[in-house]
């Protein structure tokens, strides 16, 4: 008997839709695309129970007649390449025709379709179960297309397991619309989960319009700087975000080559390059500053049949493609680099009162003022330039009455003058030399294993007040969306961090108590910048816990610049030691720099 056989189609169909369906948002993503390809203007997504019990896909588009309908359920049946050469210039999302049969494979799915052309006949129905086709008849409907997917995965229970709650589907799904509706801004997006709007994108006439639906009015009104550049066949535009420390929207990554929002190493490492020469912060990954960037190169160029999902790309030649991004990326922000040089030259050359000068200008501004003004007639007045007066800020409540014990601890005794420098890092003397700690990493990872842990193992959370006034917070409009979803879900697990805080409103939020030892409040400023790290940061497989403890302890640490007693410091450095991870803050950045004795010997050639 021969051991090697050809599989049945069922068994087939199964396969290619564990390659190309991981979870509800994988069917939006092909079902998007396909109306997309149709020439639709308008796209309506009706989602249940994060589209575990149903996806439904609305299209004005050019629809289907009923053979062209029956025919789109069989695998590798495409109307996007006809020959092998259109592989080579493919210019459609898809094109691979397993989309259709390897979703009716594992659901109960229904089209509905009408073509175009035949408005006034009846439109076709097919519907779908496990593959089999259970009824093919006609129905009255508006030229496009109406598929609807239920029960996703019902037929196959180890797939179902593998889903996550509601909240988290469902964020992978908004993920996914906003990614497709980015740059088919010729289009309408609506996108409704269990009856309630989440996203409602008009069709526009330009790209920044469209960003500004997505992300908000802010987001030209930081420091957005355009690319917009050709050369040989290859063109790139978009919008990146400066390198300076205050930037926004750290985590914003969109890559769209020929139109399809792509993930890839070379394009990353370009960006990452470009901006290693304007910047000393560490460039880790994921720690780019923003990015929204639009490549298009000739089709012979780029291989898109890569994988299943259609999310990653080969280059012909990879080289050219990283040199001309990383060009175009280091010529933009030269450009931005030279615009703000010559704005500070114009305001410096301007008179001014000194005192009236520092209103609203960080010590930044003012030291790189000073350094491109160096002139014996400004030289006098570097000392009222760099006189800062800080109030002395108070931290009682950072430092309770108990010591901690640990064998890691510095006791006071063994300290020589431990000191401030710029009220951000504190040095001081040990027997091997001495250490600099940067006040602000440090107290994150205090305040990081100590929240984490009473949530981890479910203990009283940290002491709340009540505001006197329930304080009414209205959302950003990237946050409001996601926001009120999480509070929702996650609402004791804020109360332990000392935040009692309920759903408003779609757009808004009631925060009724805060916690106690909580820095700095700026009128809710604080909580909202909290809420824009969690959607930045979380990963909707991560830990939640995880994601909360840092995004607090990042927002209600010791900040640089602040001014602390010997006492104080004291303090921070014996619960940093306390630590089980003292070294590191909960993003990876160090704490502790020590250098030796030996090292200063040898930096003044004593040794």
């Amino acid at each position: 008997m021969s051991r090697i056989k050809i599989l049945e189609e069922k068994v087939i169909n199964h396969i290619a839709a564990g390659e190309i369906i991981e979870r509800p948002a994988s069917v939006v993503k092909e079902l998007v695309e396909n109306s997309i390809d149709s020439n639709a203007s308008k796209i309506v997504i009706n989602i249940e129970d994060g589209g575990k019990k149903l996806i439904e896909v609305i299209d004005n588009g050019s629809g289907m007649t009923g053979d062209d309908a029956l025919l789109s359920v069989e695998r590798h049946a495409t109307s996007k390449i006809y020959s092998l050469d259109d592989i080579q210039s493919i210019s459609t999302l898809g094109f691979r025709g397993e989309a259709l049969p390897s979703i009716a494979s594992v659901s109960d799915m229904e089209i509905i379709s009408l073509s175009q052309n035949e408005k006034n006949k009846p439109a076709c129905l097919i519907h779908i179960k496990g593959g089999d086709i259970k009824n093919v008849s006609q129905t009255g409907s508006i030229p496009g297309t109406i598929i609807r997917v239920r029960n996703l995965f019902h037929n196959v229970p180890a797939r179902q397991k593998f889903l996550k709650t509601t909240q988290t589907e469902m964020q992978h799904i908004t993920r996914t619309i906003q990614h497709l509706a980015c740059t088919h801004h010729e289009i309408s997006f609506k996108l409704v989960h269990n009856n309630r709007e989440i996203l409602n994108y008009p069709k526009v006439e330009f790209l920044e319009k469209r960003i500004v639906e997505i992300f908000g009015d802010n987001f030209f009104k930081n420091n957005v700087i355009p690319v917009q550049t050709s050369q040989e066949g290859l063109k790139l535009q978009g919008f990146i975000g400066s390198y300076h420390e205050d930037a926004e929207w750290q985590k914003i990554h969109y890559l769209y080559i020929n139109g399809r929002y792509i993930s890839d190493k070379i394009v990353y490492s370009a960006i990452k390059k470009a901006y290693e020469p304007f910047t000393k912060k560490s460039l880790l990954k994921n720690q780019l500053p923003l990015y929204i960037l639009l490549l298009e190169l000739p089709g012979n160029l780029i291989d898109v049949n890569v994988s299943p999902t259609k999310t990653e790309v080969r280059f012909k030649d990879s080289r050219i493609i990283f040199n001309f991004i990383k060009t175009s990326l280091t010529n933009s922000l030269l450009d931005y680099e030279r615009q703000k040089y010559a704005e500070l030259q114009q305001e410096n050359t301007k008179p001014k009162d000194l005192s009236s000068s520092l209103e609203g200008r960080s010590q930044r501004s003012i030291h790189k003022s000073f350094l491109h003004n160096n002139t014996s007639g400004h030289q006098d007045q570097r000392t009222d330039l760099f006189t800062k007066t800080q109030k002395d800020v108070q931290l009682a409540y950072l430092f309770e009455d108990n010591v901690v014990k640990n064998k890691n601890k510095i006791i006071e005794s063994e300290i020589v003058n431990p000191w401030q420098i710029d009220n951000s890092f504190i040095v001081v003397e040990i027997k091997s030399g001495m250490l600099v700690v940067d006040q602000h990493a440090a107290h994150e990872r205090v305040q990081y294993e100590k929240i984490k842990h009473k949530l981890e193992h479910n203990e009283k959370g940290l002491e709340g007040q009540k505001l006197l006034f329930p304080l009414v917070i209205d959302l950003p409009k990237h946050l409001q969306k996601i926001i009120p979803d999480f509070i929702d879900e996650y609402r004791e697990m804020f109360v332990k961090v000392g935040f009692k805080i309920k759903v408003f409103s779609g757009n808004s939020i009631i925060v009724e108590e805060i916690p106690k030892d909580l820095q700095e409040w700026k009128k809710g400023d604080i909580l909202v910048e909290i809420f824009k790290q969690i959607e930045e940061e979380f990963s909707p497989d991560g830990d939640f816990r995880d994601t909360l403890a840092k995004s607090y302890a990042c927002h209600a640490s010791i900040k640089l610049h602040q001014k602390l007693s010997k006492k104080e410091m004291l303090e921070l450095i014996n619960r940093l030691f306390a630590c089980k991870n003292p070294f590191f803050c909960p993003h990876g950045r160090p704490t502790i720099i020590e250098i030796t004795f030996e090292e200063l010997k040898k930096r003044f050639k004593r040794i």
